[in-house]
């Protein structure tokens, strides 16, 4: 469906920010929802990302029109725009003088027919809105399932309107329902916290359904407000979730954290190495290939190969380190029979 709209140029003090931001959907579960415009403002300019918006507007102004919808009391709703509102609401407050050219007073907005349903602003919203960098997994996750469970609307039709493909849409949307589950069970609304679910590798994601205890763990060694640092503190750093996909599959590292709180996914990566020495060194895992490729070389590889000096020398590099290799073992080997 087609929002209707007509473009117009209105007052910046005729327009009210959205108190239904959804980019304040992590504020709603912690209950700390702006009561007012005044904490509205507060809350956009708390993004680390807005001094460099209110940077650019001082100087250049707001170069694309934002979205609004006509209120009863005459104002215009935004819709799509709220943090260049605040901007341009804070230069006017703060008495700034606007370059020549430029207008702080005054905005282009698409202004959307006031007989448009409600949930069709809130589509236009997802529309408008989903692929900005600064929205973010975690809002599209949370709008997906506002419309999922407060709309009823079906995952094919949410897909549609989003531009979204259904497995897209079903990541989300599962990803969100499990950090629904974490925030009422620890507390912690930090939608940081959402990435740890989002980008979940599949081993832990299998570990985590086996058990209630498993859930709950994970739910504790992810959660640094409980008067701890979090165990498991981010997704791809060092002993983050990819070295703990690693550790679910080691009972005795597992073991080691749940006895131990002092134990960090690093030190149990340590435990998984020495338990398995492909994983401290994965590279043993292609020796038998290799020596099976070598040795099925046909003919014609074997011409091509004595006119290839440089394949040479590293072929001679490999038979002196594995040598080497082989004598150092038998000297261990010998000292431990001793």
């Amino acid at each position: 469906m087609q929002t209707k709209f007509s473009q117009k140029i209105i007052n910046v003090s005729e327009i009210e920010l959205d108190l239904d931001n959804p980019r304040l959907f992590h504020r709603r579960l912690s209950g700390d929802i702006p009561q007012n415009e005044d904490e509205l403002m507060e809350a956009i300019g708390a993004d680390p990302s807005f001094k460099g918006l209110l940077k650019s507007i001082k100087k250049s102004g707001v170069k694309d029109p934002i979205w609004t919808i006509p209120q009863s009391n005459g104002k215009q709703l935004v819709i799509e725009g709220n943090r260049r509102v605040t901007c341009l609401k804070q230069l006017i407050n703060s008495g700034v003088q606007a370059p020549d050219g430029v207008l702080f007073h005054s905005v282009i907005a698409n202004v959307i027919d006031p007989d448009t349903s409600l949930k069709e602003i809130k589509l236009q919203k997802a529309r408008l809105q989903v692929g900005k960098a600064a929205w973010g997994i975690f809002n599209v996750a949370a709008l997906i399932y506002e419309f999922h469970e407060d709309e009823l609307m079906a995952i094919e039709d949410i897909a549609t309107e989003m531009q979204l493909s259904m497995r897209e849409v079903n990541k989300h949307l599962q990803s969100y329902t499990k950090y629904l589950e974490y925030s009422k069970n620890t507390g912690d609304t930090n939608p940081k916290r959402f990435s740890m679910f989002y980008e979940m590798p599949k081993t832990v994601q299998e570990w985590i359904e086996e058990s209630n205890q498993n859930k709950s763990d994970f739910h504790d060694w992810i959660n640094p407000t409980s008067g701890k640092k979090a165990r498991i503190r981010s997704v791809s750093t060092g002993g983050g979730l990819r070295d703990f996909s690693k550790v679910v599959e080691d009972n005795e590292a597992l073991e080691l954290m749940r006895t131990n709180p002092s134990i960090t996914v690093e030190d149990a990566l340590e435990v998984v190495k020495q338990n398995n020495v492909y994983k401290d060194m994965p590279f043993l895992n292609q020796l038998l290939t290799m020596a099976s490729k070598i040795n099925s070389m046909n003919e014609n590889q074997k011409a091509r190969v004595t006119t290839e000096l440089k394949i040479q020398l590293h072929l001679a590099s490999l038979r002196d380190a594995c040598a080497n290799l082989l004598k150092e073992l038998e000297t261990f080997e010998s000292s431990e029979d001793k």
